[in-house]
């Protein structure tokens, strides 16, 4: 699902022609906008016309200029064409509709159509849309109601308003003293900070459950289901909740749940817990450098739990497939720091939102992934047969798997080093030496420094033309001068020439 699935089509076409001029530098021809588009002159007139109405409407925060042959769009420093874009996603029907089932419960078809305007065929025409939508989440609207387990619904919800972002929603005096409270409760408890983006969910999460308390729409989880959506595992899922139950940090985020909500007189149920800490392993809300990890991992070893299985397989590959290459300790703990959370996430929740447009067409592309990734795919898929059976679903898990080989490969290939000596005034000196080195290790694949005294680099970047200066690498650039453009365009591909004779040599 995309934020763009929300919007009304012609919001949809406004959104990809601003994406479209922003991502050629702001400015386009008539002709290039329209073939992008695939429209005609006169909706193109009438989607200029509306964007005007939004511009102004912002305080001209951002603008679209039209010349005889030209669209300009411009937008103030402050301003993100993801303000506009949310600004539309929430007053679009379907999003009204998803909010009303949030507030009140149920939908009330006829009060809902009055209050958002729309008639009774575009409201079921708009549920059908949304069912198609929420088919990916594993949920569906029946009869004015959302259906569904428990932590989809709060997962969907906690996505839908990370990605929207209403601020409105999450600031006080909107949002409840004691969910904050609870938030840092957690935190503490945790012994390590939150990131923004974990606290945010922690707080979307806590106003659902304390919404949905009062709306009495909350189900306990029967003993004999599994919590997780993947199903090839039940006996080691069940053995690591029963495990997870006696841990310290189910005992403390226990009590700090508790205590938010007999706050309220809810009375909780035997799951809550549970479901709040799966929540946070598959959301990325634990910090990587918590304590608390260590308890979990001892978890999921007793109970042989598939994620280490899973994780172990990821590295072998990569290992297999780069050999005579170690990470460092710090790296080694990110990776499966990362691949652990991907592992839960992908057991735990389906569906997945979108938060960043595909401004190529209105349509889901298929993302072309390296020759490596399509192996280990391929290759997870003939271990774990049951695993990676469900395009859709799987195609986060396998995003995410592109990223850890993309981390791994940055963190193993030998990286050329290169010196660099700047010969003029104190601070001429000073400016163009950092300047070419934060230029060289753009590359990705060069790391360089000040000249070091007694040190042999690869290459060596002077002004000056010194016999001494040369000895010092087995390669030597001497630039024309402090920044020509000659130069930049030479030594790129110097660089390039080196770093292919190391990894081929």
């Amino acid at each position: 699902m995309r934020k763009f699935d929300l919007l009304e089509k012609l919001e949809v076409y406004q959104i990809d022609l601003l994406i479209y001029l922003s991502k050629v530098g702001g400015t386009a021809t008539k002709k290039e906008v329209l073939q992008h588009l695939g429209i005609g002159d006169y909706f193109l007139a009438k989607l200029i016309e509306s964007l005007t109405t939004l511009a102004k409407k912002s305080d001209y925060r951002f603008s679209v200029e039209v010349s005889k042959y030209t669209i300009t769009v411009q937008t103030k420093s402050d301003y993100s064409l993801h303000t506009l874009y949310n600004e539309l996603i929430v007053h679009a029907p379907m999003y009204k509709i998803l909010e009303e089932l949030l507030l009140c419960g149920s939908i009330d078809t006829t009060r809902l159509c009055e209050k958002i305007g729309v008639s009774y065929s575009t409201y079921f025409r708009k549920i059908n849309e949304l069912n198609n939508l929420l088919f990916e989440f594993d949920l569906s609207i029946q009869n004015g109601y959302l259906l569904g387990s428990e932590l989809q619904i709060r997962f969907f919800y906690v996505s839908l308003y990370s990605v929207t972002d209403p601020k409105h929603h999450l600031k006080i005096p909107n949002i409840d003293p004691r969910i904050y409270e609870t938030v840092n409760s957690i935190q503490h408890i945790l012994g390590s900070s939150l990131s923004n983006l974990a606290r945010k969910k922690l707080i979307i999460y806590l106003s659902l459950l304390k919404r949905r308390n009062a709306q009495k729409k909350i189900q306990n989880f029967s003993e004999k289901e599994s919590f997780f959506n993947n199903k090839s595992d039940i006996d080691s899922q069940k053995k690591f909740v029963n495990a997870l139950k006696k841990t310290h940090l189910f005992i403390k985020i226990n009590q700090a749940l508790g205590s938010f909500l007999v706050y309220y007189s809810f009375k909780m149920l035997p799951s809550e817990t549970i479901l709040l800490l799966l929540f946070m392993l598959g959301e990325e809300i634990i910090p990587a450098n918590s304590h608390c990890l260590k308890e979990l991992d001892l978890v999921e070893r007793y109970s042989n739990f598939f994620i280490r299985a899973l994780n172990q397989e990821v590295l072998d590959f990569m290992k297999k497939k780069y050999p005579n290459t170690s990470l460092t300790h710090t790296h080694d703990s990110t990776l499966r720091y990362y691949l652990n959370s991907s592992g839960y996430h992908h057991l735990l929740f389906k569906g997945h939102i979108d938060y960043y447009w595909d401004s190529t067409d209105f349509h889901r592309n298929k993302t072309t992934y390296s020759r490596t990734v399509h192996d280990l795919v391929n290759h997870l898929k003939n271990k774990y047969p049951r695993m990676l059976i469900d395009e859709t679903h799987d195609s986060v898990l396998i995003t995410k798997y592109a990223h850890a080989i993309r981390f791994y490969e940055e963190c193993t290939k030998t990286k050329i080093s290169v010196g660099i000596f700047i010969e003029g005034d104190l601070l001429r000196k000073k400016k163009f030496t950092d300047w070419w080195i934060k230029y060289v290790e753009l590359t990705g694949f060069a790391r360089a420094e000040s000249l070091a005294v007694n040190q042999v680099y690869d290459l060596v970047i002077s002004n000056v033309d010194c016999s001494h200066l040369k000895k010092r690498g087995k390669y030597f650039f001497f630039m024309s001068n402090y920044n020509e453009k000659k130069d930049i365009v030479d030594l790129e591909q110097l660089l390039f020439n080196i770093y292919s004779d190391h990894t081929n040599s």
